[in-house]
């Protein structure tokens, strides 16, 4: 039987009263502060060692770091996600062209998925 547009409205409310959403959120609050917690502390250390990388690289201008950064983040959010293998790979492929599309240095880039990411680019 379909729902007519009462019934869907009806169904909407009923679903959105701030009790109701207040204790489903209440709920899952443990897990959500946990997971934070540790997505957090993955991404703190994965934004350590790519500023560490581009400090350490010596011909990469400060100016470029925030992209570099981001580069990092797009591939850590990849692994976070569960992609690897060929998926993986060719993610970081396409990432790999957008960013040297922003003049950033593919050699640089290569080097930076290879030391902290262990991703070989080719």
């Amino acid at each position: 039987m379909k729902k007519n547009d009462a019934q869907r409205i009806a169904a909407y409310i009923a679903k959105t009263v701030p009790t109701t959403v207040g204790l489903k959120v209440a709920s899952m609050l443990s897990g959500m502060k946990a997971g934070f917690g540790t997505a957090t502390s993955d991404l703190v250390a994965m934004e350590m060692a790519v500023q560490a990388f581009c400090n350490g690289e010596g011909d990469i201008p400060t100016i470029q770091y925030p992209f570099y950064m981001n580069f990092g983040r797009e591939l850590w959010s990849l692994d976070y996600r569960g992609i690897d293998g060929p998926g993986l790979l060719f993610q970081a492929k396409a990432r790999l062209v957008k960013y040297t599309s922003y003049g950033l240095d593919a050699a640089a880039l290569k080097a930076l998925a290879l030391a902290v990411f262990s991703i070989v680019l080719p």
